[in-house]
């Protein structure tokens, strides 16, 4: 039988968004196995539950599925929507504000992160003795990046470019010269004062001489 996460998380169908953000960080603030001694395991499985619930309810568009069809098939993790992960950092400053450890989100979130050779760790004597999280992970890598979605890297920009030769005279006069490529023609602008080996950009010229993005360079030979 489908689960029932508004149940879990106690909040009407009719919650809104920041209702069950809300609810969702007072109720893992209740089952945090630190707050629950001798009762550590039970604590760990209200709080996977909890987790597993906000997944969905906390994530509009899965909530809508959620409410359509009863399900929402692969649900994956808080941290795979910004609006869940947000969420969840926010939840992390709660735990830190209160003294409460974070070792045991190791158990909660192992098979994602052992895969990405990290882990939960918290330690102390921080400002004013309290304690801070710190999340571990090659490089300094950071939650938003281990646990987000990938983000989308910047085009790649080719650049194309050509060497003009000049004398000594117009290097230090400066002068204009025209670069024909591909039918198209552009007046480059070679500045007073131009020194062997300077380079002179184009930028973003190719959208007008090959119609996709990338800059040309001119290399000044002074001879």
């Amino acid at each position: 039988m489908a689960k029932d996460y508004y149940q879990i998380l106690v909040v009407p169908k009719t919650a809104r968004q920041e209702q069950i953000k809300k609810v969702y960080r007072k109720l893992a603030m209740q089952f945090h196995p630190d707050r629950n001694p001798g009762k550590e395991q039970w604590a760990n499985d209200k709080f996977k539950e909890i987790n597993e619930a906000f997944g969905v309810l906390g994530d509009p568009q899965k909530r809508q599925q959620y409410d359509q069809f009863g399900t929402v098939g692969n649900i994956g993790d808080i941290f795979g929507s910004p609006f869940t992960r947000t969420t969840f950092e926010d939840l992390m400053k709660d735990f830190r504000g209160s003294g409460l450890g974070f070792d045991f989100l190791n158990n909660i979130f192992g098979d994602m992160s052992k895969g990405r050779g990290c882990s939960f760790r918290t330690f102390s004597r921080g400002s004013g003795g309290r304690r801070r999280v710190r999340f571990e992970a090659p490089g300094g890598i950071n939650l938003e990046e281990i646990f987000g979605q990938p983000k989308p890297q910047p085009a790649r920009r080719p650049e194309v470019r050509y060497e003009v030769a000049i004398t000594g005279e117009q290097a230090a006069q400066g002068l204009e010269k025209d670069l024909v490529r591909r039918g198209k023609k552009l007046r480059v602008k070679i500045p007073a004062g131009v020194r062997n080996g300077s380079r002179v950009k184009l930028r973003n010229a190719r959208q007008v001489t090959d119609g996709q993005p990338g800059d040309i360079i001119i290399v000044v030979r002074v001879k």
